[in-house]
């Protein structure tokens, strides 16, 4: 009889991990909502003090620095290798095999696929700002903002008869895609306790394709970047990849070579449109990308409208006073300025005439902010105290579920 309590208590715990960790959401839109991007690690070497010059370059990685500033997910890490640094960080140091210092050494979050580091080179300014953005990151990153289910970035080999079929094949594949899968139906529930901000009518289900070339060099650090996310990927050079990035900048996993046909690509795009089975994101396949956009900011549920995301630029060129870059309410008015400075004069004007003729326009950030409670009370959702009854309720009522059950098997024992 312990056995069978044993057997029904672990049910039950597992049962209920599975209502608490599963939701209807569609995976790409949990991800891009729910899960911040991990950080990348950059170390940087150096022996003694360093010079201004250097401090200099070191303080674009300080809390009002032009990196942060940025949003870029990235910590800094300094190792003084005069200091009787930690064994690990001797151990990448030597791993390095390079007497260039002060030497940064950039490492994919951790667990990190390639243990020595993606890249490594000299501390410059130069260096640093290509690390952390570069005009495909950007548009990658500005279509996942619009509400694209995911973008595939394709890697070519440099063999440009392979590379061509290999990418006709995967864009015939995602066209079929787009019309062959449907969007799971997302429970009430799951609206009502917030994990959607966004009407499930208006999510897409469309994929795009972006090229990066091997060549390149505005893209060098992304390639190796790609390359990174898993531990074997440079070994095939010869072969073009294709990697579905969505959420945040995740990457799922590569497609290489023959690798890349119809089965594996439905397999991709039904893992990131079907309901996130595990909302733990380490749980989940995927390396995030190192890239420089302010996500909670620009994730809202205006997922039709074009988003404009600031121009890419050197780290110098950003200023730590404009305070209004921290308002969800004014970043896409703040962007669009920021892409269109010529039209922020006429775009006064039309917000002045829309708040005389009492039309309001709203940017809902994907955070909970002081007031929302009223809102949604008048917009017919339900409020804050409301979903946490409901769920404390529902769970409740789970338990109570199992229990019976334990008693009605108890009684069939008895008899």
């Amino acid at each position: 009889m312990r056995r069978c309590l044993t057997s029904l208590a672990v049910l039950g715990i597992l049962l209920t991990t599975t209502v608490i960790w599963a939701c209807s959401v569609p995976v790409f839109r949990y991800a891009l909502e729910r899960w911040p991007a991990d950080k990348y690690s950059a170390v940087v070497f150096h022996r003694g003090d360093l010079t201004p010059d250097q401090q200099k370059l070191i303080s674009h990685f300080d809390q009002e620095g032009a990196i942060i500033q940025k949003s870029a997910n990235v910590e800094l890490k300094l190792v003084d290798l005069d200091a009787e640094p930690a064994p690990v960080d001797l151990e990448l140091w030597k791993a390095q095999k390079s007497e260039t210092l002060p030497l940064l050494v950039m490492r994919t979050p951790l667990p990190a696929p390639v243990p020595a580091g993606f890249w490594s080179g000299e501390l410059t300014e130069e260096n640093i700002t290509r690390l952390m953005d570069s005009p495909l990151r950007q548009n990658i990153a500005k279509q996942l903002v619009n509400g694209q289910t995911a973008v595939w970035v394709f890697l070519e080999s440099g063999d440009a008869e392979k590379d061509k079929a290999a990418r006709e094949l995967l864009e015939k594949e995602l066209k079929r895609m787009e019309k062959v899968l449907k969007l799971p139906e997302i429970e009430q529930a799951d609206i009502e306790q917030g994990l959607v901000s966004v009407s499930p009518d208006s999510l897409k289900l469309k994929f795009s394709v972006v090229t990066c070339s091997r060549d390149d060099s505005a893209e060098q650090y992304l390639t190796q970047m790609l390359l990174a996310t898993e531990s074997d990927l440079k070994d095939f050079d010869s072969e073009p990849m294709a990697l579905p990035v969505f959420g945040r900048g995740r990457a799922l996993y590569a497609l290489i070579g023959k690798g890349i046909n119809p089965g594996t690509i439905e397999q991709a795009c039904r893992d990131l449109t079907g309901p996130c089975t595990c909302q733990v994101k380490d749980q989940n396949p995927g390396t995030d990308l190192l890239m420089s956009v302010p996500w909670e900011k620009l994730v809202s549920p205006a997922t039709q409208d074009e988003k404009e995301l600031p121009p890419l630029t050197g780290l110098t060129s950003f200023s730590n006073s404009e305070s209004g870059k921290n308002d969800p309410a004014s970043m896409a008015q703040l962007l669009n300025e920021q892409a269109n400075p010529g039209n922020s004069d006429s775009e006064n004007s039309t917000a002045k005439d829309a708040s005389e003729n009492d039309t309001v326009t709203e940017t809902v950030s994907t955070e909970p902010s002081e007031g929302t409670s009223l809102t949604e009370e008048k917009s017919g959702s339900p409020p804050l105290q409301f979903k946490t009854d409901f769920a404390f309720i529902t769970f409740a009522a789970f338990v109570i579920l199992i229990v019976m059950a334990a008693s009605f098997f108890l009684l069939i024992l008895k008899r």
